[in-house]
């Protein structure tokens, strides 16, 4: 075997762990999720104003965090690829930070309806946030820049590590 097929192999060995490596992480983590979930908790009487006060306090600390984790991942990718060092990136390492950051404008799209919703249950005076309506832009917000994160931890890693 060359040194060329030697390198692809290798390269091709080391993509393969990574994505298992993710794989195997994301599903340990949807694993714990549903059993932390699926334990019972305390849950306050709909009429303590201060509860919900907090409780959407909360919300929105979250959605903020994330959408700043959003904006600092595409700023970062935006230094990656505009770095003065003439990289020249093969079409498949494009598509990773394009599929990167596809993921996280995605995230900062459900940040915002997240955002919007919880605004309409401050107004509408709604008692809880446990509905739907609010769970599932949140959970989407959130997978949506995990995977922004590990499409770019990829790109970075492939960018890091090519052969010169």
């Amino acid at each position: 075997m060359n040194r060329s097929t030697s390198l692809i192999t290798r390269s091709a060995i080391v993509s393969g762990l990574f994505y298992a490596g993710m794989i195997l992480l994301a599903a340990v983590m949807w694993r714990y999720t549903g059993y932390i979930n699926s334990k019972p908790y305390a849950i306050s009487p709909p009429s303590d104003p201060v509860a919900l006060s907090k409780a959407q306090d909360a919300y929105a600390s979250v959605n903020n965090l994330l959408t700043t984790l959003g904006t600092g991942l595409l700023a970062a990718l935006g230094l990656f690829l505009t770095r003065g060092d003439n990289r020249q990136y093969t079409r498949p390492r494009i598509w990773l930070a394009v599929i990167s950051a596809i993921c996280v404008c995605v995230s900062l799209y459900w940040g915002y309806i997240s955002s919007q919703n919880v605004e309409w249950a401050i107004e509408a005076s709604v008692g809880s946030l446990e509905f739907d309506m609010f769970q599932v832009p949140r959970q989407l917000q959130f997978h949506t820049m995990l995977l922004g994160v590990f499409f770019f931890a990829d790109f970075v890693r492939r960018d890091l590590t090519q052969a010169e």
